[in-house]
């Protein structure tokens, strides 16, 4: 309740804001427009780029706002409108607007308030392997697969919980590399949104969490060197995915775990 009360409250600041500085500042109208427009339009560009949203947006408490303050910065652009229309009955459309806008964005949010634990108190296996016990539990396993080979222990209802994962929804690229983050605090390592080639990901001892975009699937995958063992929460067991067959499933964004050199200077 209180991060959905939190975000729409926040839509709301911003729109109400909005409105006062236009009655207020009429010369900065339309520079402030002008602004929230290319916020606008900046945000739409981010849903296609979650590697650079990631990379701009670093911080786990993020992924609260993620799809939300689209209709924040809408609101907020709408409010700097209603001082600007000569017409009454404009501004009390655009008013309306504004609070449909605002609605909506509390309709979308509403998952916030439905959270519940998904999938069940499961670890790994000593093969590193685990099976998702839902339709929808895919990344959290393939997060908690990860982690074991990393040696932090991690179930899949604990990584559903991490990842904010919905139901309806299932779970985001932003919110996986969340679950990581969160879980990997406090170890050597951390995990990185990007761009890798099926090569990379082949890469010695390299474990990374891909997507399948064809079936909106979670894996894990190990590098072996030419090929890459694959952990699919789908299945009961690893196996060895060629690199050719990888590259005609793959995505091309993974969230790859690397080490840091922190704790080991730390001990110097």
């Amino acid at each position: 309740m209180i991060p959905w009360l939190l975000v729409n409250l926040l839509g709301l600041s911003a729109a109400v804001t909005a409105t006062w500085l236009a009655w207020r500042t009429p010369r900065l109208r339309l520079p402030l427009a002008g602004l929230v427009l290319l916020l606008l339009v900046a945000k739409s560009a981010l849903a296609w780029l979650p590697v650079e949203e990631a990379a701009l947006l670093p911080w786990t408490w993020y992924a609260w706002l993620q799809g939300y303050w689209i209709y924040a910065i809408g609101g907020a652009f709408l409010g700097l409108a209603i001082p600007q229309l000569p017409q009454v009955w404009n501004r009390i459309s655009i008013a309306v607007l504004a609070v449909v806008v605002l609605a909506v964005g509390a309709t979308e949010t509403g998952w916030m308030l439905r959270q519940r634990p998904l999938g069940e108190e499961i670890a790994p296996g000593p093969d590193h392997h685990l099976t998702q016990t839902t339709g929808y539990t895919c990344a959290p396993c393939a997060a908690a697969i990860a982690l074991s080979y990393v040696e932090v222990p991690a179930t899949e209802r604990g990584m559903a919980k991490a990842c904010l994962t919905r139901e309806e929804g299932g779970t985001t690229a932003f919110n996986t590399w969340r679950g990581l983050r969160l879980a990997l605090d406090g170890s050597p390592w951390r995990p990185r949104l990007a761009r890798v080639t099926p090569a990379e990901l082949c890469a010695s001892g390299q474990v990374s969490v891909i997507d399948f975009p064809a079936i909106a699937h979670a894996i894990t995958v190990v590098g072996r060197g030419e090929d890459v063992l694959l952990h699919d929460p789908l299945t009961d067991e690893p196996r060895i995915l060629a690199q050719a067959e990888l590259a005609s499933r793959y995505g091309g964004t993974a969230i790859i775990l690397e080490k840091t050199g922190y704790f080991d200077a730390g001990r110097r």
